[in-house]
């Protein structure tokens, strides 16, 4: 459909108007371990958030597909993230909301 001017409102079909840019990070797979056991978590698997940090953190919504949307939020449980040091860890809940992060030790 061509774009014309006025603008109708059907040039805008498809508009995403709240789209955000959503940031990668490396992490390890989903687990249900605990704070303990998931800092031993090798990290090969590229996520992505919506924060505004480098590394997702606590009220970030995180997805598997750089796409974002619903049908993409990340499972519930604990995932480390590799930062370069000795890593970060997330807990991940209901939505894909980040409901903890802290540092691994």
């Amino acid at each position: 459909m061509p774009i014309t001017y006025p603008y109708a409102f059907s040039c805008w079909y498809g508009y995403d108007k709240d789209c955000v840019a959503l940031t990668s990070y490396t992490s390890s797979i989903p687990s249900n371990a605990n704070i303990f056991t998931v800092c031993s978590q090798s990290t090969t698997a590229t996520y992505y958030h919506d924060g505004s940090g480098t590394y997702p953190v606590t009220g970030d919504v995180v997805y598997s597909s750089s796409a974002g949307g619903s049908s993409n939020y990340l499972s519930s449980g604990y995932y480390k993230i590799n930062n370069g040091g000795n890593g970060l860890y997330i807990q991940v809940g209901n939505n894909g909301i980040v409901s903890n992060d802290d540092v691994c030790f």
